[in-house]
């Protein structure tokens, strides 16, 4: 097996498998078979190798990266056949473009605004716990006050401790049943027949107040210091947050539990720790938070789209035992329902006025929605249902169906260029049945020309005394010129040139009828009217019968030439359309006497070039024949010699005309006369081929007819 028949394999491999669709068709196709091919090898290799060995090692690699790669091109190659697929159809190139134009941006917004309404939520649910603990900070700072005014005011009294705060007790047994309180003067601490606060929180040194984050638990402290007659007083209350404090301060908001939060070296299982950066933060440490005080319960949802939610923040407090500042964390489980009756009832009827037109703006851009969805959709079917016609209205074209017809059914561009459609169909509907009648036509003239050839003579019967050229040229597919040559007997001949006014079919059908009724009357048999009428239906048998035989008639029975051209007047007059007529020359050749009578019905003279170069006009006869009922012609016998030339043309071959002018006599005379020595078909040639170079790149205006003739 030599490289060439290898070559021939491999490419019929290739065609069978294209054929097949099992050969990759383009240039990352191959790719990935090359890939998957070098990692079959390379992993194969790696399993032949020695596991200890290191080439067992780099072929395991590379299998490695062969596999990446051919991966990644199989995703991307996989992500264009999809592609393909899913997009081929308008519909859904449609589809995926209003998903990206409109759906994707409306999900874009609508994701934006859950989120900036959880944030919103979330902030809010904030500053409500946040607000409510800080007005339990002022409460507490205002009963602090209060106190500290009833112990002044004991103490300046010279009252005997301990001191009896009995103004503050039933206020401050309401709002903090477990208040603690002591207090200082000049640095003294009182007898207070009250709650003591413990030694380790009521350190007056410590100038600390609000929430206080003390041994995992939360507690309000509050300090008053002011100077009266009997020195400084100083004054600490202590209340812890509890469940209790917290239902009262935050209520009617769901679950809400705060944290606190204690340091830890490292994560531990299961626990969440956070760092916090702040300057007066330990850094190198982490913490957890620690539920302190919860309060509260889920709140149920009091419609069907009240989703519960969960809100996280953090709120300022005072870490007691470093003295700085200790975020503590608050969580609060609660309902949109629940916000909505928090934020919204303190505003009172503007709230719910904003409320409900918050709602209305909603139900508006959700109907305005629809209303686009709808329109969308409507527009996406009216494009793709029209294309679709259009799709399998081009099948049905494929097909050969010129006749199927898109139904319209709207008013637009996709409906005009549907209605476009319909009109090219029909056009080409059209154009193909005027082809096929042309075809017809054309296979109809061709037989006609084929049936014109048979009319003409194939092969002139030549005397001795007379040698005999013609050649017609039509214009068209068929000619209205006419030229014949009839024999009379041994040295008899009768020349006839003729041509029909107008061009084609009509023409070469008087052109038939002409040829007969001339073979018919220059026999010399005088017709009946019926004979008349029925002479151009047997012009091809008349003429295979005349060229298929040698006629022989006494000489006392031919008709001259003018007698039979008047005939030919009168069958031509009553036998065609008024606008019809025909130029004929007609003439007799008598060999024995070398003499040639003649009559001219209309038809260009023809010429007879004697042998010295005179020439000669052949005009004598009359008008043309077929415009008038009756019409006289006369004839004239002409003495011809050895030499002397004949030549009959049509205006086809002088009335030509370019820049120049036109063709003319005399350069036809010029012409025949320079070569008059040359055979008659070689002067033929020349003549016609001057023509055409007259003529040019234009078309032939009319029939080329040239009969010759030479005495000899």
């Amino acid at each position: 097996m030599n490289l060439d028949s290898i070559k021939t394999f491999l490419r019929d491999l290739r065609r069978r498998l294209l054929a097949a669709g099992f050969y990759p068709r383009t240039g990352v196709s191959r790719f990935a078979v090359w890939v998957a091919g070098l990692y079959l090898v390379s992993e194969a290799l790696a399993l032949v190798m020695p596991a200890s060995s290191k080439w067992a090692g780099i072929f395991g690699g590379w299998a490695r990266f062969f596999e990446f790669v051919f991966i990644c091109v199989a995703i991307f190659l996989l992500f264009r056949w999809v592609r393909r697929k899913l997009l081929w159809r308008l519909r859904n190139r449609l589809i995926v473009t209003y998903v990206f134009i409109g759906v994707i941006p409306v999900v874009l917004i609508l994701t934006m605004v859950i989120a900036a309404g959880y944030i919103l939520g979330n902030q809010i649910t904030t500053m409500l716990v946040h607000r409510d603990l800080l007005a339990e900070v002022q409460s507490l700072d205002t009963l602090n006050s209060t106190a500290s005014q009833e112990i002044a005011s004991q103490l300046q009294k010279k009252a005997t401790p301990p001191l009896h705060l009995s103004t503050l007790e039933s206020a401050s047994t309401q709002r903090f049943p477990q208040w603690t309180i002591a207090a200082w003067v000049n640095g003294k601490l009182i007898d207070i027949a009250a709650p003591k606060a413990s030694a380790d929180l009521a350190d007056r040194s410590r100038d600390i107040s609000g929430v206080l984050l003390h041994e995992h638990g939360l507690l309000i402290r509050s300090l008053r210091s002011r100077r009266g007659p009997s020195g400084n007083l100083q004054v600490v209350m202590l209340v812890p947050v509890t469940t209790e404090l917290l239902s009262r301060a935050v209520p009617d908001l769901g679950l809400v539990t705060l944290y606190s939060l204690e340091p830890v070296q490292s994560k531990s299982g299961g626990q969440v720790s956070v760092t916090f950066s702040d300057k007066n933060i330990d850094n190198d440490k982490n913490f957890r938070p620690v539920p302190a005080v919860r309060a509260g319960a889920e709140p149920p949802p009091e419609y069907r789209f009240d989703p519960l939610l969960l809100f996280g923040s953090v709120f300022p407090a005072t870490d007691w035992n470093t003295g700085k500042n200790f975020p503590a964390l608050v969580r609060v489980s609660t309902r949109p329902s629940i916000l909505n009756h928090r934020v919204f009832t303190d505003l009172g009827e503007v709230g719910s006025a904003f409320l409900i037109g918050l709602a209305i703006l909603a139900i508006a851009f959700g109907i305005i929605e629809l209303i686009a969805l709808f329109i969308g959709v409507r527009l996406t079917r009216t494009i793709t249902g029209s294309i679709s016609q259009l799709y399998r209205a081009t099948q049905h074209i494929n097909r050969g169906d010129l006749a199927h017809r898109i139904t319209v059914q709207s008013n637009d561009q996709l409906a005009s260029l549907e209605t476009s459609f319909n009109s090219m169909s029909e056009s080409l509907q059209r154009l193909l049945e005027e082809q096929k009648e042309k075809q017809r036509m054309e296979n109809e003239l061709a037989i006609a020309q084929e049936v014109q050839a048979q009319l003409f003579p194939r092969d002139p019967k030549t005397l001795e005394s007379l040698e005999l050229h013609g050649i017609c040229k039509p214009a068209r597919t068929v000619s209205g010129d006419y030229y014949d040559f009839v024999s009379l007997g041994e040295e008899r001949l009768g020349i006839a040139v003729g041509d029909i006014s107008g061009k084609g079919i009509s023409a070469a059908l008087l052109m038939a009828t002409i040829h007969s009724a001339v073979r018919v009357f220059e026999l010399g048999t005088m017709p009946e009217p019926s004979e008349l009428v029925a002479a151009s239906a047997a012009a091809i048998a008349t003429t295979a019968q005349v060229q298929g035989r040698r006629w022989s008639v006494a000489a006392e029975r031919l008709q001259s030439p003018a007698d039979v051209l008047m005939l030919m007047n009168r069958h031509v007059y009553h036998s065609t359309s008024p606008e019809k007529y025909a130029t004929l020359f007609l003439g007799i050749y008598d060999g024995n006497s070398r003499s040639f009578i003649y009559s001219n019905g209309g038809h260009l003279p023809p010429f007879v070039i004697h042998d010295s170069g005179e020439v000669r006009k052949l005009e004598t006869g009359g008008l043309v024949i077929g415009l008038f009922p009756e019409i006289v012609l006369e004839e004239e016998r002409v003495k011809l010699s050895r030499g002397d030339m004949f030549v009959a043309f049509s205006d086809g071959v002088t009335e030509p005309e370019n820049e120049f002018g036109e063709f003319g006599e005399d350069r036809l005379l010029d012409l025949v006369r320079s070569n008059r020595h040359l055979s008659l078909d070689r002067i033929s040639d020349i003549v016609i081929t001057a023509v055409q170079d007259w003529i040019g790149d234009n078309e032939q205006p009319d029939d080329v007819t040239l009969v010759l003739a030479r005495v000899r």
